[in-house]
């Protein structure tokens, strides 16, 4: 349940940040493709990201944990942008992001660059802020994660509906 927790909490930050940033930058920019306030690539991202690296609670020295993390998590996120970018563009029939005119892009969907910075700032959100937000979900109800996780199933199924009609 715990990752589920997260996943509906990071889904909905990363609405809150993906907005935040369109406003800030004036970029016209729409977060996620569901209908909710909630873009779940940061969720699902984010998530995988608490699995992989508690796999490396123990590797010792420090340097080393930081180095697999980094690599597993670049990796990681590169597959991820780009299944999620194709399943975005082939089912969905939108394009929530093209890197082509990146200088290190490989396709629309993979981007050098922008991995690195996703990998970088899954790592400090591991390491600076999921210790404050461990705390706050453990203040929330429990049942409320549960709804809003049952009503972004409902929003993915109205929203795959919608894509094939």
């Amino acid at each position: 349940m715990y990752y589920i927790y997260n996943f509906v909490f990071y889904s909905i930050i990363g609405y809150i940040f993906e907005t935040l940033t369109a406003f800030i930058f004036h970029i016209n920019s729409e977060s996620g493709f569901m209908y909710g306030p909630y873009t779940i690539v940061y969720g699902i991202g984010l998530t995988l990201m608490f699995l992989l690296f508690k796999k490396f609670t123990k590797v010792k020295p420090d340097y080393k944990k930081i180095f697999y993390m980094f690599i597993t998590a670049f990796i990681s996120l590169m597959i991820l942008e780009f299944i999620g970018g194709i399943m975005l563009k082939n089912i969905y029939h939108v394009k929530m992001w093209n890197y082509k005119k990146l200088p290190l892009n490989i396709g629309e969907f993979i981007s050098v660059e922008v991995t690195t910075i996703w990998t970088i700032g899954s790592m400090l959100v591991y390491y600076y802020i999921k210790p404050i937000t461990d705390k706050i979900i453990k203040k929330i109800p429990k049942t409320l994660f549960l709804g809003i996780f049952i009503i972004m199933i409902i929003d993915l199924i109205i929203t795959s509906i919608n894509a094939f009609i």
